[in-house]
């Protein structure tokens, strides 16, 4: 239990400090799940889980861009939580007894374990949207005080003010990441556990049915000429991966 909260602790941290990249700092696109994913699995000692929920998600949410006051899907939180949660089914499914799951491989227990984390966290989404948008408003007063500042003639705050920003979307994401990886965790090892081995295997469904759907959504993005190739380029990547954690 220990270990677990201590994960959550510094995957929460990584990705507080990643997602200020999404609006609040930077934006050199680390905040993308191809980066966030395996960050986090790093941390909780499965790259190569990270880097297929990172992919997974990259086509889901590759056209959702925060431009002005548009808030799409928060896609780094979903990544860090996802894969999180994935790495924690999978230890589960690889301890528990194989006479209960005798059709069901190990190695298949990775797409058991990542269905069980989409379908459990996607809906989550929403509340990630709205601590966004609270994060948002909030930074609305220090905005307020800068234009106070600079009409006044005085320019030294301005940064202090920006920092204070950063700092709220920092405090709020992180809270929020460490509740949700916490919690998605706990109740995959209760109930994992517990469920019967047609309902798991079917979990690996989720993951199909997310890759179409993350593919349909790639092509519709992404369908002029030039850039047709780095999208089939990408997508032969996932398989590949795929493939290689199915064997």
């Amino acid at each position: 239990m220990r270990d677990i909260i201590w994960q959550s602790f510094l995957s929460s941290m990584a990705g507080g400090i990643l997602s200020l990249d999404r609006t609040a700092a930077m934006q050199i696109m680390v905040s993308r799940p191809l980066v966030a994913a395996p960050v986090t699995g790093y941390i909780f000692g499965d790259v190569m889980m990270g880097l297929f929920i990172g992919l997974l998600l990259e086509l889901l949410c590759i056209g959702g861009l925060p431009i002005g006051g548009h808030i799409p899907s928060h896609e780094i939180m979903l990544a860090v939580i996802i894969t999180a949660v994935s790495i924690a089914g999978h230890k589960v499914l690889s301890s528990v007894d194989h006479a209960v799951f005798q059709w069901i491989s190990v190695d298949a227990g990775v797409f058991i374990a990542a269905g069980f984390a989409i379908l459990l966290i996607l809906p989550t989404d929403i509340i990630c949207r709205k601590v966004d948008a609270a994060a948002r408003v909030l930074n609305v007063r220090f905005f307020n005080k800068v234009l106070a500042d600079i009409d006044k003639g005085v320019f030294r705050g301005i940064g202090m003010n920006n920092l204070k920003g950063a700092a709220v979307f920092f405090i709020l994401n992180t809270s929020l990441l460490f509740v949700l990886s916490l919690t998605g965790m706990l109740l995959a090892y209760m109930l994992l556990p517990l469920l019967p081995a047609a309902v798991s295997a079917s979990l690996s469904l989720a993951v199909a049915a997310a890759f179409i759907v993350g593919f349909a959504y790639g092509y519709s993005i992404l369908q002029s000429k030039r850039s047709m190739p780095v999208f089939l380029v990408a997508t032969f990547f996932i398989i590949t991966v795929v493939v290689v954690m199915s064997r």
